[in-house]
């Protein structure tokens, strides 16, 4: 899995190269310029003869800007630099703008109004690539307002847009922003940031590539590490020739009320689908004929209910849940009292690995007493933004801005494992952070949720740990739905075609 750094653990990192190896900053900014520089030359090469417009801030990012700059022109490409914005430059930019100088390379300084605007526009249009160096990793808020203008200008004009370590005006902590130069490309210094990944960051940066740039690598062990998924990590459950059902797991999935009964469906078909050996529906009495219509590879099972309450009883329950390999209760579940009987006995006597999801998790939300049951070791919470705010009595729209500290803060008050799905997914627990970023909007439909409940439940019938199913199943939900949208436009991709694409393709796993 790849790190993702918080600006201060970056800023950290870099300050003890400095300090304990006696490496100068000037050192490693000419490393980093470098190698940005030679990474544009590798991947860019055919967007550099047009010119490139290179934007320099005041800061140590405008510093980079200018190493690039003047390696560009080494390299035998037209190159010109704005400067942009009065701050007092540091010493290391001062002296590579001086460089740049020396080497005949032009220099304007871009005035803070129309006028600057307008020389802006035409320099970057009359190049073919612009870099963009104006802000590093420090940025956080709102750009003034002419910058403002300035972001707008750069995305209008320019052609083909690479930022050095994050694009102008995106949060390097939190991935939002309210305006940004939006690039095509992003050349992350030594590490990638939070902020490419979470909130717009995915949006903003375009392709990511990393510029190692001579970090110990020991000096990231004492860190608190946030990892990025990535192909390269995907392991689902192994498969073997000379086996049988019965080593592939028994899935139980609690099935929903009248007119929820698809997401029951949904998720005990990719419970299947995703190679568990058994799939058991259990259901409502009342239900039983709508089950035995739509269910045809997994199995379904009434549950028997007490003659007086109509509910049934806890040891019924625990019973008929025995022999389950892992158990899912929440797709279409409802919220009444037969519901929150289920949930409270699951909650207390189920032993297998257990996925709470959906109407089980607005239950707990409505139940605050029951949360007491989630340090239990067996039990993974999978709340998308909605579902979490509730549960974590805060408001939604706060999750957009950060859904990494409230989430830290909820696993460690109720010791819980929690999958938290947008889109991109968050896995935490006590010990790790896990974000996968795969997908796309044809999951932006009812029943994509159920489908990856389903998956994971299937891959913990099937033997994984819980922080590895959650974050497995995440990820092949994800891909599968990209290449579901090679062949239909993601506006018509409905969940029983994640279904029907699961491990279809060597990319995720077949």
């Amino acid at each position: 899995m790849i790190d993702l750094l918080s600006s201060a653990q970056m800023k950290n990192l870099d300050r003890r190269t400095i300090d304990e190896f006696d490496l100068p900053a000037r050192v490693l900014m000419e490393t980093a310029g470098k190698g940005c520089a030679d990474l544009i030359l590798e991947n860019y090469c055919d967007r550099l003869d047009g010119g490139v417009c290179v934007l320099c801030g005041s800061g140590n990012n405008g510093g980079d800007g200018a190493v690039i700059a003047r390696w560009l022109h080494q390299y035998g490409y037209d190159v010109g630099i704005l400067r942009v914005g009065k701050g007092r430059l540091s010493p290391e930019t001062q002296a590579n703008l001086e460089l740049c100088r020396k080497l005949n390379i032009s220099v304007e300084n871009v005035a803070e109004d129309d006028d600057g605007l307008d020389l802006a526009a035409e320099y970057i249009s009359g190049c073919s690539l612009t870099v963009d160096a104006v802000f590093g990793i420090g940025f956080k808020g709102r750009p003034e307002p002419w910058l403002d203008k300035f972001f707008r200008v750069v995305n209008t004009n320019s052609d083909f847009t690479v930022a050095v370590d994050i694009p102008s005006g995106l949060d390097a902590d939190t991935g939002q922003l309210e305006n940004a130069i939006f690039a095509n490309a992003t050349l992350c210094i030594e590490s990638l940031k939070l902020g490419h990944i979470l909130g717009c960051g995915s949006e903003v940066c375009g392709v990511l590539h990393t510029v190692p740039i001579g970090i110990p690598h020991t000096f990231y062990q004492d860190l608190e590490r946030v990892k990025l998924f990535t192909q390269e990590d995907f392991l689902p459950p192994a498969r073997y020739q000379a086996s049988h059902k019965n080593d592939y797991g028994k899935v139980y999935v609690f099935g929903g009320v009248p007119g929820y009964t698809g997401a029951s469906v949904l998720a005990a078909n990719a419970a299947l689908r995703a190679g568990a050996g058994y799939v058991f529906v259990l259901h409502r009495l009342e239900l039983t004929g709508i089950y035995a219509i739509k269910l045809t590879e997994a199995l379904s099972k009434a549950i028997p209910e007490l003659p007086k309450s109509g509910i049934p009883g806890a040891k019924i329950l625990t019973d008929m849940l025995a022999d389950a390999s892992a158990v899912l209760i929440g797709p279409g579940l409802g919220k009444d009292a037969y519901a929150l009987k289920l949930l409270e006995t699951v909650l207390k006597s189920v032993k297998a690995p257990l996925v709470v999801d959906a109407d089980a998790i607005n239950l707990l939300a409505e139940n605050p007493d029951l949360c007491k049951h989630l340090k239990k070791p067996n039990i993974l919470l999978t709340p998308h933004w909605g579902e979490f705010s509730r549960l974590a009595g805060l408001e939604k729209d706060s999750l957009a801005t950060d859904c990494l500290t409230p989430l830290r803060e909820f696993v460690a008050r109720h010791k819980a494992r929690v999958l938290l799905k947008s889109h991109y997914s968050v896995y935490h627990d006590a010990q790790r952070t896990w974000v996968n970023v795969s997908g796309n909007d044809g999951l932006a439909t009812g029943g994509s949720g159920d489908v990856l409940a389903g998956i994971i439940t299937s891959f913990l019938a099937q033997g994984l740990e819980i922080p590895e199913a959650a974050i497995n199943a995440s990820f092949l939900l994800g891909k599968t739905a990209e290449e579901v949208a090679l062949r239909r436009d993601t506006a018509s991709i409905l969940p029983s075609d994640i279904i029907a694409g699961l491990f279809c393709h060597k990319d995720t796993g077949q």
